[in-house]
């Protein structure tokens, strides 16, 4: 009975490990016709398994294999691998695109702007790869999980509601919303202090914001901050979406609902709402409420929309998504042959646009607000476009769309939307695949390649927007690398490049990336312009595509820019971001140190939000994920909350830079001639090294990325050195210096205020001050070291490995599987599968990969030696074992329990290990008795074993017979000596 089941199962073995075998032969030669350089892997990087589990595995990879064979491939394995290591393997395996095959499918990975741009403009024969949007369509089929025909129905009702007008709706109510999160934020106690307290829920807080606005622009709905209320003319339909708590009939406000539903979008989509509810888990429970208020708030607010449009209502302000949605197939006016969408497609377009104008704006917005506190050089530049175009002190509420937008689009404001949009893009690939009804051309560099029908494509708009083929780049201010593309520089977009050989993309060599149609002439609605104003760098074609590119980019693309430059502008106008730095210092901490600490504090505060945000990946979108965040604190521009000495400070270096002015006033007289004797300031300050004081161009050694310099702005805050110096190359062409500016030429060219200076210049450090820091930075490494080696679990690992390995069975499994090892070439044995091509890059030969021959799973000659060495060597000594368990009787006999007792003999405790199933020393007897019998004196047992079987496992096994006896004689021993140590 065994046996038959044995050899089912083989087969079936056999036939699942040829066709993997099989399947990942035929690929490797479509991936050689290619022409392209590949990567062979066992198992495509999509599979769903290896998704869920790769953290496992991959350290496994790394420490049982060469690093040779993982070092450059399995980068491919790891989620969002483009973000987390941009160009590092494009450059070593020299190319710009590159296949991975698996025996399931080929996928090709591409930052060409060549390749990006043919693909996104050839729609029919590069179609978006919708197996993977299904997380999406849970609601709905929409505009982004179809294509084809259906895609064009959808496309064309969904794009009614993308135009300038409601853009300008959008510019109005970004305003709105961010001034109520300004209020949030600062509350009475901030408003009076002129600073917020640290807030550690900036993520969560640019969410409720986005959601805010797209729910008014939208889908009409007023969506509160806390402490706001709904005006008193509001439709009461419409009042329950915007109530803070949750309505009658409903668990969850509105506003609540879409949140968990994005966060618990996973567990939505693996389970079904039947397990969902009735799972004792927390995450369970919340994704089944979330899911459950949200289909009924839009059932219901569907219902209402299609009421209005029945009876003929008038267009409600704003987009009016739904209501456009459910115009197109329940209005008055609709023609038969329009296109119409059914309920759930209008709640599954709805849903989508909820989350397109929603979690990726309100990225783009958490990480734009995380790069400007980082580079507060970058953070004045901005303010003072700000205040150039909008003025420092006017009411946004009077900001005008039409009058103010394109020029903010074409500043420093639009500036740095565009390039937290390049570093931090809402999808880091998009998703496509060579169509199935034929194999498709691409040209690469002059050279054609055919790319086989059904092969997936993903386009890494991540990282050919850090490719420095494309960009003009500078070396790195920050870290020294030759590109600073992995730098946060706004001023970037203001550069020019001289290389006019790159292709654009669109075949005229501009660079101007104008929009193109589709390749059936179609027009599909949406804004067709440049993804960038026309007065900044304009990106090749295909290098820049934050927004996707061709037929079907984003809709909502024009609105989310005019959204993000609008927030910026009313948040930094009054206000600046700078990194909380509550984990090194507290403020009465901070409020004693000098200069030179708060530097170093808020160097490390910058190094550790560097660290966090390169940490983001992608569920739906980008961001951050596990609890991660950036604390930070928005304070008032200007001298507001500074301290007393700081204020004499400014007001002093104020005072000498308009001495002409003020020395004739009578109040001040006093204060000038007591500065004539001083022959510098009255006012006492701090020994203090005067960064601005320029008696050289060429600056000590420093590392740049840990060196802070003052903020002439807030002299209690600090900027980067590496800004510090960009800021002197500015200020020589600068047509509006700043008074502190002004100020340091001064003090540069008067005499009794140099000499002064000269006098507070600190001297160099001692030998016992360098004997002092080294010592500190040696107990800071150790404790460094230290906190990595514990969290890193190594000493629980070996102690949990020791103790496993340290039992008799463990002996026995290990010499088992030695033999297993030995016997498995000679029944199983390997043969020549395929060859890894030479890589001339890492100097390496041709590799003839050799695999099992799977196909000896279907014979006799496989089964027949396999089937005797199993019953001999595992099957017959464990049967005996069992049974002959001398340990285990002893243990069920009473008398003898009862005499241990008598002689005071302790009880086993809790900790007294259980006796084996199987007795180990009984074990190795039977099979040293049965291996000899066998093996040696050659016993068929009546023709049950086979003597060429016998033979082929003599022949396979070290030293043969006599080899296996030597085994089980030394499992017997360690049977012995672990008895005596239980005794």
């Amino acid at each position: 009975m065994a046996f038959p089941v044995l050899a089912a199962f083989g087969a079936a073995a056999a036939v699942a490990v040829y066709t993997y075998v099989s399947g990942l032969r035929t690929n490797i030669a479509k991936a050689r016709k290619t022409g392209l350089v590949y990567i062979v892997m066992p198992v495509s990087p999509f599979n769903l398994l290896w998704q869920l589990t790769f953290w496992i595995w991959v350290p496994i990879i790394k420490l049982l294999l060469p690093k040779s064979l993982w070092e450059n491939r399995l980068f491919v394995m790891m989620p969002e691998w483009g973000y987390a290591t941009g160009q590092e393997y494009f450059d070593r395996l020299g190319t710009e695109t590159l296949l991975v095959v698996s025996p399931g499918r080929i996928i090709l990975y591409s930052q060409s702007a060549e390749v990006i741009h043919t693909m996104t403009q050839r729609r029919e024969a590069f179609p978006k790869d919708i197996s993977l949007y299904g997380i999406l369509s849970m609601f709905g089929q929409n505009v982004l999980t179809t294509e084809g025909a259906v895609w064009r129905m959808h496309r064309k009702v969904t794009s009614a509601s993308f135009n300038e007008p409601n853009a300008a709706h959008t510019f109005a109510e970004a305003i709105t919303q961010t001034q109520g999160m300004l209020n949030m934020w600062f509350g009475p106690e901030g408003s009076r202090t002129g600073t917020t307290k640290t807030i550690s829920t900036l993520e969560h807080d640019t969410m409720t914001w986005a959601l805010n606005v797209i729910g008014y622009v939208g889908f009409g709905l007023r969506l509160l901050w806390p402490g706001e209320s709904l005006p008193k003319d509001i439709d009461p339909k419409l009042a329950k979406y915007g109530s803070l708590k949750p309505p009658p009939g409903h668990t969850l406000s509105f506003s609540d609902s879409v949140a968990h539903t994005l966060e618990r979008i996973v567990s939505i989509l693996l389970f079904p709402d039947t397990l969902l509810r009735f799972l004792p888990f927390k995450f369970a429970r919340e994704a089944y409420k979330a899911k459950t208020n949200y289909l009924q708030y839009m059932e219901e607010f569907l219902q209402d929309k299609k009421e209005d449009t029945l009876r003929g209502a008038a267009r409600k302000e704003g987009m009016d998504i739904m209501g456009q949605l459910v115009q197109s197939s329940y209005g008055q006016n609709k023609s038969g042959n329009a296109p119409k969408l059914g309920d759930s497609e209008i709640i599954g377009n709805a849903f989508i646009m909820t989350v397109a104008g929603h979690e990726t704006t309100a990225n783009t917005l958490h990480f734009a607000l995380l790069e400007l506190a980082n580079n507060p050089a970058t953070q004045r530049r901005l303010q003072h476009d700000i205040d150039g175009l909008l003025g420092p002190a006017s009411d946004p509420a009077t900001w005008d769309y039409d009058r103010n937008v394109n020029a903010m689009l074409a500043s420093h404001i639009g500036a740095c939307v565009n390039e937290t949009l390049r570093m931090v893009p809402p999808v880091t690939g998009i998703p496509k695949v060579v169509s199935h009804d034929a194999d498709q051309a691409i040209t690469i560099g002059g050279k054609t390649h055919v790319l086989p029908r059904g092969m997936t494509c993903s386009l890494l708009t991540v990282c050919v927007h850090r490719n420095p083929r494309w960009w003009p780049t500078r070396p790195s201010g920050r870290t020294g690398a030759a590109a600073d593309l992995d730098d946060f520089l706004p001023e970037r977009w203001y550069r020019t490049t001289d290389d006019s050989s790159r292709c654009d993309g669109d075949g005229d060599g501009d660079g101007d990336g104008a929009a193109e149609e589709d390749e059936d002439g179609g027009d599909y609605g949406g804004f067709q312009g440049s993804d960038t104003s026309a007065s900044l760098y304009r990106p090749v074609r295909g290098s820049y595509l934050p927004f996707s590119d061709g037929p079907r980019s984003c809709l909502g693309r024009r609105i989310a820019m005019v959204e993000m430059n609008a927030v910026l502008a009313v948040i930094f106008q009054r206000y600046s971001i700078e990194l909380a730095v509550d984990e090194w210092a507290g403020d009465a901490e901070v409020e004693g140190m000098g200069p030179a600490e708060r530097r170093e504090v808020y160097a490390r505060a910058q190094k550790k939000s560097r660290e966090i945000i390169s940490q983001a990946d992608s569920v739906l979108t980008l961001k951050l994920h596990g609890g991660r965040y950036v604390p930070v604190r928005l304070v008032k521009r200007g001298t507001d909350g500074l301290r007393k000495s700081d204020l004499e400070l400014v007001i002093d270096d104020y005072l000498l830079e308009h001495g002409e002015q003020f020395q004739s006033h009578p109040k001040l007289h006093d204060y000038f001639k007591s500065r004539a004797r001083a022959g510098g300031s009255p006012i006492k300050k701090e020994p203090i090294p005067a960064p601005d004081l320029k008696v050289s161009r060429r600056r000590a050694a420093k590392v740049v990325d840990e060196m802070v310099a003052p903020d002439p702005d807030h002299p209690l805050r600090c900027r980067p050195a590496e800004e510090e110096e960009e800021e002197d190359e500015e200020e020589e062409s600068s047509p509006d210096p700043s008074p502190l500016a002004a100020a340091s030429t001064a003090l540069a060219e008067t005499p009794g205020r140099a000499l002064s200076l000269a006098s507070r210049i600190q001297l160099p450090a001692s030998p016992a001050d360098v004997a002092l820091a080294v010592d500190r930075s040696t107990v800071a490494m150790r404790a460094t070291v230290r906190h990595y080696y514990r969290s890193s679990n190594i000493t629980e690992a070996t102690q949990t490995t020791r103790a496993w390995l340290s039992t008799v069975h463990s002996v026995v499994s290990a010499i088992a599987l030695f033999e297993l090892y030995r016997l498995r070439q000679e029944i199983l044995p390997d043969r020549y599968a395929f060859t890894v091509p030479a890589i001339r890059l890492l100097g390496t030969r041709d590799w003839p990969v050799q695999l099992p021959d799977m196909f000896a799973l279907l014979t006799a000659a496989f089964w027949v030696p396999a089937l005797t060495w199993a019953l001999t060597s595992l099957v017959l000594p464990a049967v005996a074992g069992y049974f002959f368990n001398l340990a285990a009787a002893h243990r069920q006999q009473p008398a003898a329990a009862g005499r241990a007792r008598a002689r005071g003999a302790p009880a086993a405790g809790p900790g007294a290990r259980d006796e084996y199933a199987v007795d180990p020393l009984m074990f190795s007897v039977v099979k040293a008795v049965v291996t000899y019998v066998v093996y040696a004196q050659g016993a068929t047992f009546g023709g049950l074993i086979q003597k060429t079987a016998v033979s082929r496992i003599n022949s396979a096994l070290y030293s043969g017979w006599r080899g296996v006896l030597v085994g089980t004689a030394v499992s017997g021993l360690t049977a012995v000596y672990d008895a005596v140590l239980r005794k």
